[in-house]
């Protein structure tokens, strides 16, 4: 029997607070990454050039389901592949320029922003303190699997999102979202995985909003005890201690996991 376990990035195995993976989750990773029976997959809403700072572990995985499983890759073959359309970039840029919101294009190794302001500013302080340029046309040169919003407030996010039903938002703090097409979310590109290797058991670990699809498709759902997403630990068939407990491999070993 083969077990696929497929972790999220932020604040799951790498901690923000700290800004470091703990040590504990150091050590899980290495030691299933070892086992014949188990193979590994990252399920993030990053692209490629933003997981360098999970470096130092990126050998143990074999799959990498990017971009909130818009592009997805096994060994670094692309096993998946779909941006959005460029129609559909430019009709999010049209509304946004008309209610004064912010806009970022994410692509598999850059992104951009349309303009740079302070509720922008403040949101990649809060989250991931990425910098990306502004280029307002990044869309006509890169293929765009993902955008960004960014408000004053989650309503002004998801009045947006009610204007524009071809997308699905992930919220990820008070004022900023990810925007995808709705068939796309981490657990559409685990299948794409499981369409290539025989995997008997799935496991999935996470601690946010774009997480409760592969929560919903995993035999054993797992997840962090950080979450401000009440509604993903409903869902969870087990609660993984917080973050910044360092506990990730004590409790795989409670579970009889590792």
């Amino acid at each position: 029997m083969k077990t696929a376990i497929f972790f999220d990035v932020d604040n799951t195995i790498y901690c923000h607070k700290d800004h470091k993976i703990p040590e504990q989750t150091k050590k899980l990773l290495n030691l299933l990454s070892q086992q014949e029976d188990i193979v590994l997959g990252l399920a993030t809403g990053r692209g490629l050039k933003k997981l360098e700072i999970v470096k130092e572990v990126l050998p143990y995985f074999t799959y990498k389901v990017l971009l909130n499983g818009a592009y997805v890759l096994k060994n670094d073959e692309v096993v998946y592949d779909l941006p959005i359309k460029q129609e559909d970039v430019i009709e999010v840029l049209n509304y946004t320029k008309a209610h004064d919101i912010n806009i970022g294009m994410i692509g598999i190794d850059d992104e951009a922003v349309n303009y740079m302001d302070q509720n922008f500013l403040d949101g990649m302080k809060m989250l991931r303190d990425i910098k990306p340029n502004v280029d307002e046309k990044f869309y006509e040169h890169h293929k765009v699997y993902q955008l960004w919003m960014f408000a004053k407030n989650e309503d002004e996010v998801f009045k947006a999102a009610d204007l524009m039903p071809k997308f699905r938002v992930f919220p990820w703090h008070a004022g900023g979202a990810d925007f995808t097409y709705p068939n796309i979310n981490k657990a559409h590109g685990i299948k794409k995985c499981l369409e290539v290797d025989e995997i008997s058991r799935l496991i999935c670990v996470g601690d946010g909003a774009n997480d409760v699809d592969m929560i919903e498709l995993a035999d054993i759902g797992i997840v962090m005890d950080n979450t401000r997403f009440q509604a993903l630990k409903e869902k969870a068939d087990y609660i993984a201690p917080h973050i910044h407990e360092d506990q990730l491999y004590d409790f795989f070993k409670k579970l009889n996991l590792v």
